[in-house]
């Protein structure tokens, strides 16, 4: 069976793996509606990387089956030949994508946890965009203040090798306590931190290019269904 119909066949794996539950107790412990849920399981829609890590989690499922109809073990015991009809990389996502308040204050990009699950991108996709796969994150886009390139929960797949910065490119950036994701441009004396729903812009100079971070450059934007 190819990749292709692996995927679709997601429909079947959630069913079996909700056991029976009633579909408005599945969507309730989800924290979604019933119908997302009742489309996921007709096909009609696939959900995002984020409601799947959500999904699996409640029915106890393995994110990647759920995703590809392959366990871990199998994928590493298959040929990409076999598996995928082309080589992938698994991207690490890291985990407080919906913080509390409190977490909120302090959190920080992912020096403090590990990956909580990978998400499959193509080899052919990362090679054709330049990209190192050992250098590529997901981080989870939270507010509404990079829309509408960038909606709240959305995926972003970061290249954390990025050194110089490219004027007009969206980059995660620590400052503190704080995380931002802003479009950087370039100024004779620094850097213009803006965001696309605010008139607030972050003026950086030179001196003070030393107390922020530049995780990466947002390379690619996976949408939330």
């Amino acid at each position: 069976m190819s990749k292709n119909e692996k995927i679709q066949f997601f429909k079947d794996r959630l069913l079996a793996s909700i056991q029976g539950e009633s579909v408005p107790s599945f969507a309730r412990k989800c924290g979604m509606s019933e119908t997302v849920i009742r489309d996921y399981l007709s096909g009609k829609t696939y959900p995002s990387l984020s409601r799947l890590g959500i999904i699996a989690e409640n029915c106890g499922a393995s994110f990647n089956w759920l995703a590809t109809g392959y366990s871990l073990e199998e994928i590493e015991s298959n040929s990409d030949e076999t598996v995928y009809n082309e080589k992938i990389h698994r991207i690490p996502v890291y985990s407080k994508q919906m913080p509390s308040v409190e977490e909120a204050k302090t959190q920080k990009y992912v020096r403090d946890s590990p990956p909580v699950m990978n998400y499959p991108v193509l080899a052919g996709w990362l090679a054709y965009r330049g990209l190192n796969p050992a250098d590529m994150i997901i981080y989870w886009a939270k507010g509404n203040l990079m829309e509408p390139e960038i909606k709240n929960n959305n995926g972003l797949i970061i290249d954390t090798s990025t050194r110089n910065i490219v004027d007009g490119g969206i980059y995660l950036v620590e400052y503190g306590d704080m995380t931002l994701l802003r479009r950087i441009h370039l100024t004779i004396n620094g850097w213009l931190l803006q965001n696309n729903n605010s008139a607030q812009t972050l003026e950086v100079h030179k001196n003070d290019f030393g107390q922020y971070d530049v995780i990466g450059i947002v390379v690619q934007v996976i949408n939330d269904i």
